[in-house]
């Protein structure tokens, strides 16, 4: 049986459909950010780019008016521009975004009159191709702009073998993850088509790689996911499909058939446990290869049909009894690893559509940890240590932070035994980050739960119990709870405080009371006093009528609080379900609305009787002639024609009613489109309407600060008005008092002319003296500077005589030290003279007796001399 990695064409062993969809999963890999019209103007790229929608729009105006060559021209001229100029990040739709909305109508209203054969046709649908690689875009032209509908009759309609793999393709990528709530007229002829396309290969090699094999699983990959949590379009499928003989159809077709047959339940195919272990191990190979090109949508098709086993039994036991997960997780670490390190300089759009693949495989690890749970055949435990450092590398993420703290906090609850909580004590900066960014206000009311929810685990663990209470004080709890703390209790209602926000505080209050259990002291009384706030006795209320599981059981562990306030909350939880239920229809009403399609089924039932007797009657009418022998007499021909006319009008009815409803299809297109287009202008006008509203509140401040200030003025005027008139009075006498002090003003001036005089004297000596003093001034500051020189002179002398006392002092030192050898060396030499007077005294005695033994030497010498014979002649 070939193996078929995911739903694309490309994950088969064609090389023809791995260049095709490669090229589409690449086109699918980039940004997500909106097309704003508010941006500032300096913007080049974002300012063309909305030039350029604003031209498309006007030139499909103009050929939808003329039909000219010259308008074709400059209408394919203009598609093109669009489909490589614009980015495809630049076609996500945004709030108020009017010209995106246009765009997308103005695109599908051409498509529509476009013939199937024409180029500017083909052309769109590539423009449309490069929108769908943006994941905002791609989900607003499939549910907002309804195009499925449009290129599936586009697809019936088209013959070209390479046109309709075009298509398929595009209709394979924008069908992964589609909702469809109700049966559309479109579905029939998709579903038909598709059909046709998988009986239309004959038995053949399963790795034949021919283009009708290409299309038959491209086809299959479609037929899956438009069958894929649509109950009405599998309803549809089962319906209208000989399913024996399309289960045995499929059976070469590897991953695709497994999920077809899944989709159809085990009573059309049963799986035996082997195959169904092929699937899952095919099933992440499918992950591994979304990885290479972080496919958002693939990888979240894949990962959903997981999350979804136990609505199948058979693939529940198998994920139950798979024994190859931790293997199986860890290629797909090795090819994040290696996209991680391909990605260091991607572009942000990049890494947004990396974060949402993270996300996906945090959640799919969660889950195999939780199947984990009292099952010896699945284990995590050889790669935890590297899970853990995948990770730590992503909790404050936007998008995968809280995917990747809850996969921590299972990591904790069912991994290797305390080997996650030693890793944390061992290093815990990443865990001290997490508690400082959930008190701050910008971080995410769903991030702050998850990092509460990881506290509450990790205060079970003794490991890692010191490091929570040691990070957290009293006032952490205050900043989390600030948002519904500043509501008035008067103001409380869903609208002012957000389920985000209620999870956020039930966690917070969860927190703080297994902080109280543990110190009692520090948090007894604050954990009263926040029970007794009507805010959060609100809040309270509202989780137990949420709904969310983990939400009730965490507010049924406050609730064993001993000061829990039951009255108040149990006042609030009936409050807000009266005010459901006045907000819901009554039951009376809504059983009529459940009973209206009984009431026409049985309308039509009712006709059909009638049409049915009637038949009946007419049938019997011919036997009772037929037994009287009397059919030659009876008008066989004209109840024949009748009987044909009847059927005749039948179908013309059944024909009439199917193109009312393709009509109304068409009609519910236009006005879905529509409906957005209003939306967004709706939105552009809400967004003017709340600064107008913001300007009239401003304004508004403004009139009443100048009524207040002009209620001022006229106090203010009052009291000078008081004041002139104690002033007048005070005038007069200081008239009067003038007069006086005038005659005293010109004896004043004469004295002010003598002085005068006098100063004009005293300048000229002041002038005299300023330049006396310039001259002082000048050799003061010469002597100023003598003096620093004389300074500076005296500070190097100070110095030398300093250096030089220390050298006298030493040079005194050492005179004493010679003194001293001086006095020890006469003593020596007195000694020494002594000697020497003593040997000069032995050496004249022995010069004596020298003298003497010489003397008595040349005696007895002379005397040898005459004794000596005379030598003979």
């Amino acid at each position: 049986m070939t193996t078929i990695r995911g739903h694309s064409a490309g994950h088969t062993n064609s090389n023809s459909i791995n260049n095709n969809n490669s090229n589409s999963n690449n086109n699918n890999q980039n940004g997500d950010s909106p097309l704003q019209a508010a941006l500032p103007a300096q913007d080049a790229a974002l300012a063309q780019a909305i030039g350029y929608v604003r031209e498309f729009s006007s030139q499909a105006a103009a050929y939808h008016q003329l039909k000219t060559e010259e308008s074709l021209v400059h209408l394919l001229r203009s598609i093109a521009l669009l489909g490589t100029k614009v980015p495809p990040h630049c076609y996500a739709p945004a709030p108020g975004n009017l010209e995106l909305a246009k765009f997308f109508v103005d695109l599908h209203a051409l498509m529509s009159a476009l013939d199937g054969d024409s180029d500017a046709l083909w052309s769109c649908v590539t423009l449309l191709q490069h929108c769908s690689r943006n994941l905002e875009a791609r989900s607003a032209i499939v549910q907002k702009y309804c195009f499925v509908p449009l290129l599936s009759y586009l697809l019936k309609r088209t013959v070209r073998p390479e046109r309709v793999q075009r298509l398929l393709l595009l209709l394979q990528d924008l069908t992964y993850g589609i909702r469809i709530g109700w049966e559309e007229p479109y579905l029939v002829v998709l579903l038909e088509h598709l059909v046709e396309l998988v009986h239309s290969v004959e038995d053949c090699d399963p790795n034949a790689t021919d283009v009708d094999s290409t299309q038959a699983q491209l086809a299959l990959s479609i037929l899956v996911n438009l069958c894929y949590k649509n109950f009405v379009v599998l309803f549809l499928f089962l319906r209208s499909v000989n399913i024996s003989s399309f289960s045995r159809r499929i059976q070469n077709y590897g991953l695709l058939a497994y999920k077809m047959l899944i989709i159809l339940s085990e009573d059309v195919h049963a799986f035996e446990q082997r195959e169904l272990h092929t699937f899952l191990r095919t099933a992440f190979a499918g992950m591994e290869d979304c990885l290479k090109q972080w496919h958002v949508p693939q990888l979240r098709h894949i990962v959903d049909f997981l999350l979804d086993a136990q609505c199948h039994a058979g693939l529940q036991r198998a994920m139950l009894s798979y024994a190859h997960y931790c293997e199986d997780i860890e290629r797909l670490l090795n090819q994040i690893e290696a996209r991680r390190h391909m990605d260091d300089s991607a572009s942000e759009d990049t890494r947004k559509q990396q974060q949402c693949c993270m996300e996906l495989i945090f959640r799919l690890i969660s889950h195999v940890l939780q199947l984990s749970e009292n099952n010896s055949v699945i284990s995590l435990d050889a790669i935890t240590a590297r899970l853990y450092e995948l990770i730590c590398d992503w909790l404050e993420s936007e998008l995968c932070g809280v995917a990747a703290i809850e996969l921590l906090s299972v990591l904790l609850r069912l991994g290797k035994r305390g080997a996650v909580s030693q890793l944390i004590a061992r290093e815990p900066a990443n865990v001290v980050k997490l508690v400082n960014s959930a008190e701050r206000s910008d971080t995410k009311p769903a991030h702050v739960t998850a990092i509460l929810r990881l506290l509450l685990t990790l205060l079970r663990e003794s490991k890692t119990e010191k490091l929570v209470l040691s990070k957290i004080s009293e006032s952490y709890f205050d900043k989390i709870l600030a948002a519904p703390l500043s509501l008035l209790p008067q103001m409380l209602s869903p609208q002012t405080l957000a389920q985000s926000e209620v999870e956020k505080a039930i966690y917070c209050l969860l927190l703080l009371i297994n902080f109280a259990s543990i110190a009692k002291k520090a948090y007894w009384d604050k954990c009263c006093a926040l029970l007794e706030l009507p805010q959060l006795q609100y809040a309270l209320a509202r989780a137990m009528l949420s709904g969310n599981e983990q939400l009730v059981a965490a507010m049924l562990q406050i609730a064993q609080f001993e000061h829990f306030p039951k009255a108040a909350v149990a006042k609030f939880v009936s409050s807000i379900g009266s005010n459901n239920r006045q907000a819901n229809p009554s039951p009376e009403q809504a059983e009529q609305w459940r009973n209206l399609s009984a009431i026409l089924k049985s309308h039509r039932t009712f006709i059909d009787k009638e049409l049915a007797q009637r038949v009946n009657a007419l049938i019997e009418s011919i036997g009772e002639t037929m037994r009287r022998n009397e059919l030659h007499s009876a008008p066989v021909s004209q109840v024949i024609e009748l009987y044909n006319h009847r059927i005749d009008s039948l179908n013309c009815a059944a024909q009439n009613m199917q193109q009312r409803l393709e009509q109304a299809s068409v009609q519910l297109c236009h006005s879905t489109q529509l409906t957005n287009v209003q939306n967004a202008e709706l939105e552009r006008f809400q967004t003017k309407n709340f600064e107008l509203l913001i300007s009239q509140e401003r304004l508004q401040t403004q009139c009443k600060d100048l009524k207040a200030q002009a209620g001022q003025l006229k106090t203010n005027l009052s009291d000078l008005l008081k004041r002139w008139s104690e002033t007048s009075e005070q005038l007069q006498a200081s008239e009067r008092r003038l007069s006086v002090k005038q005659s005293e003003i010109a004896g004043l001036q004469r004295d002010c002319e003598e002085l005068r005089s006098n100063l004009s004297a005293k300048s000229e000596e002041l002038s005299k003296l300023e330049a006396l003093s310039k001259d002082n001034c000048t050799r003061i500051e010469k002597l100023k500077k003598s003096v620093i020189a004389y300074e500076q002179d005296i500070k190097e002398k100070l110095r030398t005589i300093e250096e030089r006392t220390t050298e006298l002092a030493k040079t005194h030192k050492a005179l004493e030290e010679q003194r001293e050898a001086r006095k020890k060396s006469e003593d020596l030499v007195s000694v020494l003279e002594t000697q020497l007077q003593e040997k000069k005294e032995q050496i004249e005695n022995l010069e004596m007796e020298q003298k003497e033994t010489e003397d008595l030497r040349k005696t007895i010498m002379s005397l040898m001399e005459s004794k000596k014979p005379k030598r003979k002649a």
